[in-house]
Formats: C-alpha cells, sequence, structure tokens
C-alpha cells in the first residue's frame, strides 16, 4: 500500500510539472507573439519615424539655403510691388514705399521739398493726393508724407537694420527712372559707411544748411536713375535697408547712371522718420569740430567752432579724439557715424583725448547741429 501511494503521489507531481511546463511554454509562445508583433510596429514607426526625419533634414536644408540664398528677384519684386509708389509733383517725379498701415509713405526730401501738389499711383492704378507730414534736411534727404487710405494689398515694407549688412550682399532697387512705373534693377553693395559731401555727390551746398556731410551712406551698383529718388532699396529677403537718393556723375555732364549710387542707410530711417511723424522735423547731434579727413589714427582736431559744444567740453585745435563712450574711432568720418546713428542732441559722450601725448577725458554734451557752421 505505501508503494502504491507513493507511486501515486509521483505521478501527480509529474503530472503537475507537466502542466506548469505546458503553461509556461504557452505563455513564452503568447510573449513572443506579443514581442513579434511589437518588432513590427516598432519597425513600422521607425520607418515613419525616419521619413519624418528625412523631411525634416530637408527643410533645414531649405532654411539653411534660404538664410543664404534668399529670396528669388521674382518673389522680392511680387511682394513689395504693391507698396511701392510713384509720387508726382510739380517739379516732376519720384518714388517712395509705404512705411506703416496708417498711410504713411517715406520718400527723399528732395523730391517733395517746396512743393504742395503731391499725387501718388500705386501699383494697382489707384490714384491719391497725400500731404506732408514731415522733412528733414539734405543731410539725411528723408520725407515722410501721407495719404487717407492704402489700397489693401499695399502693406507696409519690413525694415532691417543696415548696420548688419555685408559688401558683396545681393541688393534691389524698385522705383520709377524717367518715369517708368515699378521698375526693378539688382546689383551689390559696392562699400558701406561712406561719408560725403553735397559737393561731392554733385549738388549746391544750401548756406542755411552749413557745411556738414551725409554719413554712413550705403554704396551699391545697381542701376537707378532720374526717379529712382526716394524708392527702397531691398536685401535678399524684400527688407528695406536704405532709401535711395543719389548717382556719382563725372565731368561730361551725362545725367545718367555710371555704376555708383547711394542710399541713406536704414539705420537713419528708423531714427529720423518717428521723428518726423511725431515733430515734423528731426535734429542732428553736433559737436562743432573741424577734423582732417585724412587722419586714420583718430579725430584730428583742427578747428573749433566758438560757443560749441567742443568749445564748451574744453577740447582744443591738435587735439586727437581716440575713444568715444569707451570705442576705439580711427577717423573723422568714424566719429560722425557713430554719432547719426546712435545719438541725438543732449545726449553726454564721453572722449578719451591725446593731447601733447597725455590721454585725457572730456564730457561733451551734444547739441541740434547750427546753421551755416562746420561739421560734425
Amino acid at each position: 500500500m505505501e508503494k502504491t501511494s507513493g507511486y501515486v503521489v509521483g505521478k501527480r507531481v509529474v503530472v503537475a510539472l507537466v502542466l506548469v511546463f505546458v503553461a509556461l511554454v504557452g505563455s513564452l509562445v503568447v510573449m513572443y507573439l506579443d514581442l513579434k508583433s511589437d518588432i513590427a510596429s516598432l519597425k513600422n514607426e521607425n520607418t515613419d519615424l525616419s521619413s519624418e526625419v528625412e523631411q525634416l533634414r530637408g527643410l533645414i536644408e531649405e532654411l539653411q539655403t534660404n538664410q543664404t540664398s534668399g529670396l528669388s528677384p521674382v518673389q522680392i519684386y511680387n511682394q513689395s510691388k504693391f507698396s511701392v509708389v510713384l509720387i508726382t509733383t510739380d517739379k516732376g517725379e519720384g518714388s517712395g514705399f509705404v512705411y506703416d498701415s496708417q498711410g504713411h509713405i517715406v520718400t527723399n526730401n528732395h523730391v517733395v521739398e517746396g512743393t504742395t501738389n503731391i499725387t501718388m499711383t500705386f501699383f494697382d492704378g489707384t490714384v491719391e493726393t497725400a500731404q506732408i507730414i514731415g522733412t528733414s534736411d539734405v543731410y539725411s534727404d528723408l520725407a515722410l508724407i501721407k495719404v487717407d487710405k492704402l489700397p489693401t494689398q499695399s502693406q507696409p515694407l519690413p525694415i532691417r537694420n543696415s548696420t548688419q549688412l555685408m559688401v558683396g550682399e545681393p541688393v534691389y532697387a524698385i522705383g520709377n527712372p524717367f518715369g517708368l512705373s515699378s521698375s526693378m534693377t539688382s546689383g551689390i553693395i559696392s562699400q558701406l559707411e561712406r561719408v560725403k559731401t553735397l559737393s561731392e555727390l554733385g549738388e549746391p551746398v544750401p548756406p542755411a544748411e552749413g557745411n556738414y556731410s551725409m554719413a554712413d551712406l550705403i554704396q551699391f551698383d545697381a542701376a537707378v536713375n532720374t526717379g529712382n529718388s526716394g524708392g527702397p532699396l531691398l536685401d535678399s529677403f524684400g527688407y528695406v535697408i536704405g532709401v535711395t537718393f543719389a548717382i556719382e556723375t563725372d565731368n561730361t555732364g551725362v545725367n545718367g547712371f555710371i555704376g555708383i549710387a547711394y542710399a541713406v542707410p536704414s539705420i537713419l530711417l528708423l531714427r529720423v522718420i518717428p521723428a518726423l511723424k511725431s515733430t515734423g522735423h528731426y535734429d542732428h547731434p553736433w559737436v562743432g569740430i573741424e577734423y582732417d579727413s585724412r587722419y586714420t589714427d583718430g579725430v584730428h582736431v583742427v578747428g573749433i567752432v566758438s560757443g560749441g559744444p567742443a568749445y564748451k567740453a574744453g577740447l582744443q585745435v591738435g587735439d586727437v579724439i581716440k575713444q568715444v563712450d569707451g570705442l576705439q574711432v580711427n577717423s573723422g568720418a568714424g566719429f560722425i557715424i557713430y554719432l547719426e546713428r546712435y545719438k541725438s542732441p543732449s545726449d553726454t559722450i564721453s572722449l578719451d583725448v591725446n593731447r601733447n601725448g597725455s590721454t585725457i577725458n572730456k564730457t561733451l554734451t551734444l547739441e541740434p547741429r547750427a546753421l551755416s557752421q562746420a561739421s560734425p
């Protein structure tokens, strides 16, 4: 009896073990099938993810390409054409562009100066009468005019900070040369930070305006002619970087493009136009010195305007300004550009001056430019 009982117990244990084994095998089979399904799903998801990664990589490459090359000329023209206007006055024709949604238009001072009858023709043929809101002087040559209503498609052009520009960048000029409306030409930036006198630009110097220079000009080679004045100079993304205002001329008397043109930089536009909009005028900062334009190791002072800011600050003829507000300055031109970009009348500047081999510091309070005085 004991033997039989032991045999039965042993048999039951074996059966139990077999059942456990079968259950384990079944579980493993189920787990394997689930894992196989999961692997297949992961493969599909990985395929989808790889596809999305490739699409994202393509988008990044496209963005990088666009950042390098910008928009095509066709794209630039089509996104800008409705915002460039033909300006007609009793003196002649010029160009302008939409500054804001309130109907303000930017153009050159010389396009509208001395006139009261101003009409603007938009790309869609809409003609509007404009009024002058404010004009600057000949040394920024900007004006702000306004229409009561803009055509729906005439939107403000975006403006880029011109201090970020580099020589060689592509540029596009849109305007109305010789009355040929909505014309576009292309070229490159030939040079930056030009400082030119009116006489160097072939313009008479108005006695009431003083003997100052135009600072920080953009030189470019896109073809522009009479009628382009006041039109936008655009970068490769269609942003305004300047306002076309003058061309270089030779001594033959030919009034046409010879490969060199100039634009008022947008950094100055962004200072002048808000002032014209709010007060109707713009005041340039003034130091009251004459400098040696050939000197390249600072600002060599060769003249002091009696009673001017430099006179009040104690500057003397023969001084060499080496730093302004802690920044090295290598020439009179660089000094003027700094003032025009960043300073206003009543601002205080700190000057490190070399006088007879010793460095001294002078604090100077800028004033509005005086009429019929020297530069800057």
